[in-house]
């Protein structure tokens, strides 16, 4: 029997990543609604794109680990058994 894609322990693992992934995006968020230091093209670019290019990174990085997880042979549990 097939497996969902991720199953809920894993989900648990895979979710300490979801608090960083937050507080940058909330950066994100402030810095283009009120940036105090107001609009520099160079500055503002380069400051959203590391911030961004941290969330892309942060969101494949967590999606490996979990496909790593997941196809490891130690942490699957068969779930059609019972």
């Amino acid at each position: 029997m097939s497996r969902r894609a991720f199953d809920a322990e894993i989900t648990l693992d895979l979710a300490v990543n979801v608090i960083p992934f937050l507080i940058i995006g909330f950066f994100v968020a402030v810095f283009a609604v009120f940036n105090p230091w107001g609009f520099d093209p160079l500055r503002s670019t380069i400051q959203f794109a590391i911030l961004l290019v941290t969330m892309g990174t942060l969101a494949v990085v967590t999606y490996i680990a979990a496909r790593a997880i997941e196809t490891d042979d130690r942490t699957r549990h068969d779930t059609s058994e019972t």
